[in-house]
């Protein structure tokens, strides 16, 4: 089934038309490879309005609230995955860290996290229009301006099977 036919129609013209009413926002978030249920950090490559008190920080940041969380506002850049029929999908992002919030996260890093990305719209951030949550980040490399990774899901096609030889060593009872 193809993604379109379970986005709206509001969706789809924001998708294909310029001069749309609205227009999607990618949202990005990235769980901490050791624990799926943390996150470490929330992104949106659009902003709809401003996340934080004034009396509170010193920076001002803008955002998304989508589900009732806070995404950060960050350009960013998606390459779609390719259709090469013998790999699994692949594509890359790049975020434009200019804040150098992103680096001192990607540092801490210690295992490849899963990423998932969402588009809504803007009009109505609460309603996810696609969803795609099989994704790890993986090849990360960073300058003084941007984060650089691969998005790649696992390649079951490589993995071995069976897991185990069949040896003494884990079927005793073969021999």
């Amino acid at each position: 089934m193809s993604r379109l036919s379970t986005m709206s129609p509001a969706a789809i013209a924001a998708l294909f038309s310029p001069d749309a009413q609205t227009s999607l926002v990618t949202l990005l978030t990235i769980y901490d490879p050791n624990d799926d249920s943390t996150v470490l950090l929330r992104i949106a490559d659009s902003y709809t309005q401003r996340l934080d008190d004034a009396a509170t920080t010193a920076d001002i940041q803008y955002g998304i609230i989508s589900g009732g969380n806070n995404f950060y506002f960050l350009p960013m850049s998606i390459s779609l995955p390719s259709e090469e029929p013998n790999a699994a999908p692949r594509c890359s992002i790049v975020l434009d860290d200019v804040t150098k919030q992103v680096i001192p996260i990607i540092r801490q890093i210690s295992g490849p996290p899963r990423v998932k990305i969402q588009l809504v719209l803007n009009s109505t951030p609460n309603t996810v229009e696609a969803s795609f949550d099989k994704f790890y980040l993986s090849s990360i490399s960073y300058n003084a301006n941007q984060v650089t990774a691969e998005l790649s899901m696992i390649d079951y096609a490589v993995e071995p099977f069976p897991a185990y030889s069949f040896t003494p060593k884990y079927f005793p009872g073969l021999f």
